[in-house]
């Protein structure tokens, strides 16, 4: 009977609902690769909105101005933080408390992910500039963290619901981090190129790339909402989600262990594998040369052997996940990501002369096959090596902790008797943001203390705002072109402030990778002996529920 009315439900509106462990084909393909998108354009604001900003033009060219403008971004930035501690567990709460007739998920995610794409568009369009410009670009970033967290939550919440079966769980996770790493890569790869090689400026590119990701995002969570079933929920379950309270977020932390340590070592990956990439752009552009054909091209390369080397290494977890335990894992790819990132440091940085050891000379670069054959004419290519190493084992650490983290929620039912899945991942975008607005203060706190803020940050966004308003082309830039002008800036990248950015980065993720790696090991203790007698035991109870519900129904 309920299988009966599984299929019979809500079928004007959505797919309907699906009964057992077993995921339905179409949801099986459509849930986890609309996530390409999602994080295609969660990198494109999360990422690219700083670029953006900085290096647009369309901030004021006056460099007092412009260090008073990003100031107030920078501070705009770190309050939302106090927005992002109310804005996730507030979404979260409401999302454990409402199950809609077209389903408990599904419908958030579609709201979402229409509110995203206008914000977003409206957000690069390029509706202003200067103090203007920050106060729109100030209010768009509250605007799109709310309507971002509220797919966020609806879309990732419905993860750990669909099965509990861990090989099912373990394909799922994977297809859906797989879709998240390409996400990145499309964006970040294509805005690596920017500027010069797609012959439009930082704006213009920005803009166009915005309308395009957000519209694609928008189809993507409309094909969840359309055509994605959800699995039928325990009764009691739906009974006790309909009493959460706001505090039932940290208090289901202090009764679940397990949860505490994924959640707090999740925030740890994501600030450490999201400094590389902050910061990577600006410093390929002063060791090698500004522009997408010259440091931008070596960026894009790198992002393809991050996404080759991820998605070849995840799609290997579920095979790692039968022959080896979690922790087994954890040890490995902990190893190796801290052996290649000492490596990383030692020839991409100039720490033994004036060039690091990984270096080509771009300086006579006109075009991208210029800049390729470069590359690997001379030993930049070498950059390559320690990175698919580190990008791999990153990859699978963070696979085994998204699925560690969702069998803590069904540890949280088995000894507390409650899921509220929505409650435990409002803690993943909080995680995400705070690492995003850390992330940000420590990247400007990397550029001043390498004192590269003010001689080459500042006057190269001086640069790109003269270029894009025109005024290289008027009276008083004789004797002046950008290219001139961005030459003689980068001139001024002395090799102890590349050394300087190196030990900092590479030393700020080694460290946090280690806080991350001693969480998981010394801190969660659900082991997969332990966990397969949790799943059967919640099974019998569901069976049990559902059971009693029916007859109820009588």
């Amino acid at each position: 009977m309920a299988e009966e009315k599984a299929k019979r439900a809500h079928r004007d509106f959505t797919a309907g609902t699906y009964v057992g462990d077993k995921v339905p084909k179409l949801t099986r393909i459509i849930y986890p690769w609309s996530g390409i998108f999602r994080d295609a354009c969660y990198a494109l604001v999360g990422t690219f909105l700083l670029q953006y900003t900085m290096f647009s033009g369309v901030l004021s060219s006056d460099s007092a101005t412009y260090t008073s403008q990003m100031h107030v971004i920078t501070i705009a930035l770190i309050i939302a933080l106090i927005w992002d501690g109310l804005n996730d567990p507030i979404m979260g709460l409401i999302l454990e408390k409402c199950h809609f007739k077209s389903g408990k998920f599904r419908p958030w995610i579609l709201l979402g992910g229409i509110g995203n794409a206008v914000v977003v568009i409206l957000m690069f369009a390029g509706l202003a500039t200067g103090w203007t410009y920050v106060g729109l670009m100030i209010m768009f970033y509250f605007l799109w963290d709310l309507v971002f967290t509220m797919n966020d939550i609806g879309y990732w919440s419905m993860l750990p619901s669909l099965t509990s079966d861990e090989k099912e769980r373990a394909k799922i996770t994977t297809k859906v981090t797989l879709a998240t790493t390409i996400g990145a890569f499309l964006m970040n790869i294509i805005c690596f190129l920017v500027p010069g090689t797609l012959g439009l400026s930082t704006a213009a590119f920005y803009k166009y790339a915005a309308i395009i990701v957000a519209t694609l995002f928008l189809i993507s969570q409309a094909s969840v909402f359309f055509l994605c079933k959800e699995k039928v929920r325990d009764p009691k379950q739906d009974e006790i989600s309909q009493k959460t309270k706001f505090s039932d977020m940290f208090t289901m932390l202090g009764k679940n262990k397990p949860l505490l340590m994924s959640i707090i070592a999740m925030f740890l990956y994501y600030v450490a594998s999201g400094f590389l990439t902050g910061i990577g752009l600006n410093y390929f552009y002063c060791a090698y040369g500004y522009g997408g054909n010259k440091g931008g091209l070596l960026a894009s390369l790198l992002s393809i052997v991050f996404v080759v080397a991820t998605i070849v290494a995840q799609a290997l977890y579920p095979a790692m996940a039968k022959k080896w335990k979690k922790q087994t894992i954890l040890t490995v790819t902990f190893v190796i990501i801290v052996l290649s990132y000492l490596g990383f440091l030692f020839i991409g940085f100039p720490l033994f002369g004036d060039l690091p050891v990984a270096y080509s000379d771009f300086s006579a670069v006109t075009g991208m096959m210029d800049g390729i054959a470069a590359c690997f004419s001379g030993t930049a290519w070498l950059l390559f090596i320690p990175a698919v190493f580190f990008f791999a084992a990153s990859g699978v650490f963070y696979l085994t902790l998204l699925v560690m983290f969702q069998n803590a929620i069904d540890y949280n039912e088995w000894k507390n008797g409650e899921r509220k899945e929505s409650v435990a991942f409002s803690w993943r975008p909080l995680d995400a943001k705070f690492s995003s607005a850390t992330l940000k203060g420590v990247q400007n706190l990397t550029f001043i203390i390498a004192g590269l803020y003010y001689t080459v940050i500042s006057p190269i966004s001086s640069a790109e705002g003269k270029l894009n308003s025109g005024w290289y082309n008027t009276s008083e830039a004789v004797g002046h072109t950008f290219e001139g002008d961005i030459t003689a800036i980068m001139g001024n990248v002395q090799p102890y402030q590349l050394a300087t950015m190196g030990y900092i980065v590479i030393g700020v993720i080694i460290l946090v990778f280690t806080a991350a790696y001693c969480c998981l090991h010394f801190g969660y203790k659900v082991g997969e002996e332990e966990y397969s007698g949790i799943v059967k035991e919640l099974d019998i109870r569901h069976a049990k529920n559902q059971a009693e519900a029916q007859v109820a129904k009588q």
